[in-house]
């Protein structure tokens, strides 16, 4: 820093609120810039930079360190708008940094932040703003999509778009183009959010109906959040299988008819996406579909009270996308065997059997 932290809070001090968040994100993106050329700040910068976004930015302690009240309805507009700002104009060539200073302002374990969090992605919804959603992709991929803070995120923008007012996500088309990064991410959380075990876990219908147009328009979204190279997972990081869980269940449960074709095509879709994103980055795909969230599927349809010919077409469906997992060589190692077992406790299918019988021997 070319001045010392006390003289930094000082001329910080002298401006007003909101005008003082926009000086302190600068200030705190100088912080952070080095780590971008591979030199990381030293614990205290850190620890200056968490004090400045405390008293300048959130506003939540005083010059002492006191815990203030919480912003006001129309302060929390002004940061919001100040924010959207800073990562609107703060220019492409500072990508590392300005998402280091968001991963910084907004870490999972501080409830408020997050609140405000769910507010920011909300506004760069509306207002089609990519730097914001690229930097909340980056958030939720470095947390993971499964975790509790991505999960809670999507459940909110869920509420906001497809539950209080169900018609506003039919203006998200466009999503995927404008940050595909970040809806990779979403469809990633969504398709964790809801298990399709029947009516009461199944998608809101009209997030399901985006979802299928999201997948069928552009099939790379599905793995558009991946890393450039095969790492180890631990948890979901493409929304494969929780999306084919959804369809492969929805013929076990009721549904109304919109929402029977709605699957279907969605089934299409994925298999459709596989077939595409396996020619164009095939490595890239390595392992990133787990055994146990296939088990997931399985153990719902053993739960089931479907008809014997419902069963059949979920174990169709099933099949289908284990056979282009499996051929895509999605499906990590670990694991496989105790999912082949598993698979061999569902009723009798030849599509399942011969595609079983194909890969046993590979694993």
């Amino acid at each position: 820093m070319s001045i010392s932290s006390s003289d930094l809070k000082h001329a910080l001090r002298k401006t007003d609120f909101p005008f003082c968040a926009r000086e302190a994100l600068t200030r705190i993106e100088q912080i952070y810039a080095p780590n971008a050329m591979g030199r990381p700040p030293s614990n205290k910068q850190i620890d200056l930079a968490a004090e400045v976004m405390a008293e300048f930015v959130f506003c939540e302690a005083d010059r002492r360190g006191s815990r203030k009240r919480r912003l006001s309805c129309i302060q929390e507009l002004q940061l919001l708008e100040v924010l959207c700002d800073y990562f609107t104009y703060s220019g492409a060539s500072n990508e590392p940094a300005r998402n280091a200073v968001f991963m910084a302002l907004f870490p999972a374990s501080n409830a408020e932040r997050c609140r405000l969090l769910a507010k920011l992605v909300s506004m760069a919804i509306s207002t089609k703003n990519t730097p914001v959603l690229n930097a909340t992709g980056v958030w939720m991929q470095h947390l993971g999509s499964a975790t509790q803070g991505s999960l809670e995120l999507a459940q909110g923008l869920v509420k906001d778009y497809f539950v209080l007012v169900p018609r506003a996500g039919s203006g998200l088309q466009d999503l995927p183009q404008l940050a595909p990064y970040f809806t990779s991410s979403l469809l990633t959380a969504v398709a964790e959010i809801y298990t399709g075990e029947g009516p009461t876990s199944a998608p809101p219908q009209p997030l399901l109906e985006v979802v299928t147009q999201w997948v069928a328009d552009l099939p790379t979204l599905c793995i558009a959040a991946l890393p450039a190279e095969p790492l180890h997972r631990t948890s979901p990081t493409t929304p494969y299988a929780g999306l084919f869980r959804w369809c492969i269940l929805a013929p076990l449960h009721f549904h109304p008819a919109p929402a029977v074709l709605l699957y279907s095509r969605l089934h299409l879709a994925l298999l459709e996406s596989l077939l595409e994103c396996r020619q164009l980055q095939p490595g890239r795909l390595e392992g990133s579909v787990m055994p146990q969230q296939l088990m997931m599927t399985a153990r719902s349809m053993i739960r089931s009270n479907g008809s014997a010919e419902a069963m059949q077409d979920a174990i169709d469906r099933f099949a289908q996308a284990l056979q282009l997992i499996l051929d895509s060589r999605l499906l990590a190692q670990s694991g496989q065997l105790d999912l082949f077992q598993l698979l061999d406790t569902l009723p009798r299918n030849r599509l399942m059997a011969l595609v079983l019988r194909k890969h046993r021997g590979q694993s």
